[in-house]
């Protein structure tokens, strides 16, 4: 199956980015991108199929879709409001940087789980044959032998189950963030996790602030500027509110009033600064301000989910080590008990 890294997405989008500022139309773009060397067979892909829905008379962002499942549909609605707006640059750009700090975010993690998985390799063989040559050891004239091969074969099983439960839980969580985007029950609680939620938090705020100013900036009207940032936040609980109020501004409510309404949809602070920046005719100052706050607010937030997940493992894994050494130490305490008997 078709795939791209974070690293390989941010490469893309900078790229693109670097033409469409330049003002050098996709389908240029798309070819002189072709010509590069050392791409990689789906980055290849992916240009092959934008080229081709392009000169079809797609638009970029139809253009982009077509290209693949890697395209995903948050980053089509970011793609479409920037076409829309003509600021297409502005989009690449918001892609590439998330990319680029969801690449960052996860080397940090994976450097910083390097050390607990290599002490889980070394404690789980190690206690596991210990317990089994104290609980070898009989006394008794019947006797027990020490079984070399059935000993790496439980070490085996068990580092085989880690593995598999580390699978399991990357390809789950996967999917919950997946459908975090679609459902607000989902999102909801995502929200609420330690670590992940405000990251998530203000990662939504960035886009749904950043694409609402590019819709209002291209003249769209304020209820397909709403209901179009909703749908690029890429975030259920956003999605959900905005459709509902998305048919009050058609019908002439303000939109501070549909901000009020929403509840605990939209940070409180940013309702009071919505509220006025309508008032006074700012609302497209007022949304570039909000952006760079919640970027502000993504690195931090994504920075420090990079720093803790890892420690939070590392702790789970002296857990896990120190019941590993209780269990051979238990099998050291039956075969002292054994030979005390037996000296009896």
């Amino acid at each position: 199956m078709a795939h791209l890294s974070a690293r390989e997405k941010a490469q893309i989008y900078s790229g693109l980015e670097k033409y469409a500022r330049s003002g050098m139309g996709m389908e240029k773009a798309c070819q002189s991108l072709l010509e590069q060397r050392r791409l990689s067979r789906t980055e290849r892909l992916l240009y092959d199929r934008m080229l081709a829905g392009l000169c079809r008379g797609q638009s970029i962002s139809d253009a982009l879709a077509s290209a693949g499942t890697f395209v995903s549909p948050m980053e089509r609605e970011i793609v479409t409001a920037a076409e829309s707006g003509g600021k297409l640059e502005k989009g690449f750009s918001h892609l590439a940087a998330y990319f680029h700090r969801l690449d960052q975010t996860k080397k940090a993690m994976r450097r910083g789980l390097v050390y607990p998985l290599f002490l889980l390799h070394i404690a789980i063989p190690i206690t596991i044959l210990t317990s089994a040559v104290f609980r070898g050891i009989d006394f008794s004239e019947e006797g027990r032998t020490f079984d070399l091969s059935k000993t790496l074969s439980e070490s085996g099983i068990v580092l085989l189950g880690l593995w598999l439960a580390i699978l399991i839980i990357a390809l789950l969580s996967r999917f919950v963030l997946r459908m975090g985007s679609q459902s607000a029950g989902i999102d909801t609680f995502l929200c609420r996790l330690p670590l992940l939620g405000p990251a998530r938090k203000a990662l939504a705020m960035e886009r749904y602030t950043e694409v609402f100013e590019i819709y209002l900036l291209a003249g769209r009207t304020m209820s397909d500027s709403f209901a179009g940032a909703g749908r690029a936040s890429g975030s259920g609980t956003i999605r959900s509110g905005v459709e509902t109020g998305k048919s009050a501004l058609a019908a002439g409510e303000s939109l501070a009033d549909v901000l009020a309404l929403a509840g605990s949809t939209f940070p409180k602070d940013f309702v009071r600064g919505m509220t006025i920046a309508e008032q006074s005719g700012q609302l497209d100052r007022e949304l570039a301000e909000w952006s760079r706050f919640y970027a502000e607010s993504v690195v931090e937030a994504m920075n420090r989910l990079g720093e803790w997940l890892p420690k939070l493992f590392y702790w789970f894994t002296l857990l896990v080590v120190a019941a590993l050494i209780v269990r051979a130490a238990m099998a050291y305490r039956d075969l002292i008990s054994g030979l005390l008997d037996f000296s009896g």
